[in-house]
């Protein structure tokens, strides 16, 4: 965690130059720094990590690899296991457009232009499988918090 917000305050450092007061705040122009790092280093990590969806042991592996039963592992894992098993309840439309969007970092556009749909489908079948996503797990969370 540490080295991740080093890493976005030296990239805010030698980004600043480009910062144009026009285009957007700077608070925006930071987190946007900033999202960018975290989705690479997500991304990295997946990579060398092998994450699948479509490995089901891949949470399991995941956990026992690399931090075996710290408290904070057990959380991460537990909200990975929620999120794909929220992503296994959406339809196939709404999993290969966040499939391609999230996983991979792909554009909208390109997106679009892959699964030969118009951009505002694409937008709105990844923003309707978010928001299935959510539902789904803070409805798990919630029949727990009951339990």
């Amino acid at each position: 965690m540490d080295d991740a917000v080093q890493d976005i305050f030296v990239e805010v450092w030698k980004s600043a130059a480009r910062y144009d007061p026009a285009l957007g705040s700077e608070a925006a122009f930071i987190a946007t720094i900033a999202h960018h790092r975290v989705v690479d280093r997500v991304r990295r990590s997946a990579r060398r990590l092998s994450l699948r969806v479509d490995d089901p042991g891949a949470i399991e592996n995941l956990n026992h690899r690399n931090h075996g039963n710290h408290p904070d592992t057990l959380a991460i894992s537990e909200d990975l296991r929620l999120a794909a098993a929220a992503f296994d309840k959406l339809d196939q439309d709404e999993q290969q457009v966040l499939w391609y969007s999230l996983y991979h970092g792909i554009p909208h556009e390109k997106i679009a232009s892959l699964v030969k749909l118009p951009l505002g489908t694409v937008k709105s079948r990844i923003r309707r499988g978010l928001v299935r996503m959510r539902e789904a797990i803070g409805g798990h969370r919630a029949k727990e918090a009951v339990s």
